[in-house]
């Protein structure tokens, strides 16, 4: 499977949309898939550093239309796309489906709503919230869903086995990648006056000026965004954060955490971790402008520790880290079966011929005619000994899905493709294309000009080619009732 990403993250937009997207990256590139990303991605060489892929993306062009879209899907052969972002249209299902490309999107509650093959939402409580029935396919809602960094996973297993800490608390304030809603001078005035021992770590994105307070009984230090937050959330004993993708890191972690709805569409996910008990809530930006307010919770959270493990008990029960893993499961089975292909071996003679002279094959072949099993020997032994032919059988758990047929012409490889009869009607036709692309793009690398003629009658072999992105160049039918359309691999 080919995986599109679709999300933006910077300065003003804050970056969780884009550390969702980077697990799901990782757990895309862990089970074989190939990923690109599309979209704005300012500042983020802390994160590329922490992920577990080779290096940092280069993003295509931004997509903000369903037309531009489609247009980067077919241009990349792209056969899913994964949207995390809350301001593209909510017509993106259809457009991309008709290129035969299917959509995952991500929403929160009500937010970032939109029709998908596959809809997520993450959030604890999700999956009893009410949903309008939008025609979306599967819905993987709730916080077994919640994309992790392989990070936050390993921050898991290095906190269940951390040892006594000391009897000065270890604080961690993170406010986003961006602190976009402008909140750390707020918090560290609240923790100032709580008035209580701490070492407080503030993490500070780059470009940014704070003023840390130097005497009270905490002890304040401004560090630059981690590559590897979650590793500093398993040695605090209290992490102060917004209510946005963090929150699920710090579940997975299990650490105490008091948290600020930095945003209006963090509103139900904070609510629903605070009211089950996962968490303390320190309100939002207004209530926080009175840090006397905050005080009281906060200096109960530095001076009792049994109230900070309650807190971290529940939160490790809320989130396991498996989510980007089952996000990814669930998209490649939308976007259908793996296929697999091997060249032929003159063992398959007779299974090539089988499906060659079933008569819906010949209905829409050049030549209509069957054709004797000696003849299709002799064919087959001359064409497996030609570097302008390569024949391939593809398969997939349950056997052989078909044959990919290419064929070296004068403007470029035309492709005949045959779905075996007993796997017709299964949706087999697109990935046994992809398959056969492929093994050619591997035989000749990309640039390679490809060719398919079909008859003007065959609407389904029409449809099939128009979403993998060939098109007439205009000449129409030949006087037998082909068209020849073309695109490059």
């Amino acid at each position: 499977m080919r995986l599109l990403l679709r999300c933006d993250a910077g300065p003003a937009t804050g970056v969780g949309h884009a550390v969702r997207c980077a697990a799901v990256a990782e757990a895309a590139a862990a089970a074989g898939h190939d990923v690109l990303w599309s979209g704005t991605l300012d500042g983020l060489g802390w994160l590329w550093a922490g992920l577990d892929l080779p290096g940092p993306p280069s993003p295509l062009p931004p997509a903000g239309t369903a037309a531009d879209l489609v247009a980067l899907c077919r241009e990349h052969r792209i056969d899913a796309v994964h949207a995390d972002h809350y301001l593209l249209d909510d017509d993106l299902r259809p457009a991309l489906n008709a290129a035969g490309v299917v959509l995952c999107t991500v929403e929160d509650f009500a937010t970032g709503r939109r029709p998908g093959d596959v809809v997520v939402d993450p959030n604890l409580g999700a999956d009893t919230h009410p949903r309008p029935d939008d025609g979306s396919g599967l819905l993987l809602r709730g916080p077994a869903y919640a994309p992790l960094r392989a990070t936050a996973r390993r921050a898991r297993t290095a906190r269940a086995a951390r040892g006594a800490t000391g009897d000065v608390p270890r604080v961690l304030v993170v406010m986003g990648g961006t602190d976009a809603a402008g909140l750390l001078d707020r918090v560290v005035a609240a923790l100032d006056a709580a008035r209580a021992p701490a070492e407080v770590d503030v993490v500070v994105p780059a470009g940014r000026d704070l003023d840390l307070p130097t005497d009270g009984p905490a002890w304040f230090r401004a560090i630059a965004p981690l590559p590897d937050l979650p590793a500093a959330m398993a040695g605090a004993d209290l992490v102060v954060s917004a209510a946005g993708t963090t929150v699920w890191e710090l579940c997975c972690v299990g650490v105490p955490m008091a948290l600020v709805r930095a945003a209006d569409n963090q509103t139900e996910g904070y609510r629903t971790v605070v009211e089950a008990g996962a968490a303390a809530g320190l309100g939002d930006a207004g209530e926080l402008a009175d840090p006397e307010l905050a005080a009281p919770l906060l200096r109960a959270l530095l001076t009792e520790p049994e109230q900070r493990e309650a807190l971290a008990d529940r939160a490790r029960t809320v989130v396991d880290g498996g989510g980007a893993a089952r996000i990814v499961a669930a998209v490649a089975g939308a976007a259908g079966p793996a296929l697999r292909s091997r060249p032929v071996v003159l063992g398959d003679a007779e299974r090539l011929l089988a499906w060659r002279n079933d008569p819906e094959t010949r209905r829409w072949s050049r030549s209509a005619d069957e054709i004797d099993l000696a003849s299709h020997r002799r064919w087959l032994a001359g064409s497996l000994e030609r570097d302008d032919r390569l024949l391939l059988v593809v398969s997939d758990d349950d056997g052989d899905v078909g044959t990919v047929r290419w064929d070296r012409e004068r403007t470029g490889w035309e492709v005949s493709i045959t779905v075996a009869p007993e796997r017709r009607g299964a949706g087999l036709a697109a990935p046994l294309l992809r398959a056969g692309e492929d093994a050619l793009r591997e035989h000749l690398g990309a640039g390679t000009p490809l060719v398919a003629v079909v008859h003007r009658d065959n609407t389904a072999s029409a449809r099939l080619f128009a979403r993998a992105g060939y098109a007439e160049g205009g000449t129409g039918p030949d006087a037998d009732g082909f068209r020849t359309l073309r695109r490059t691999l």
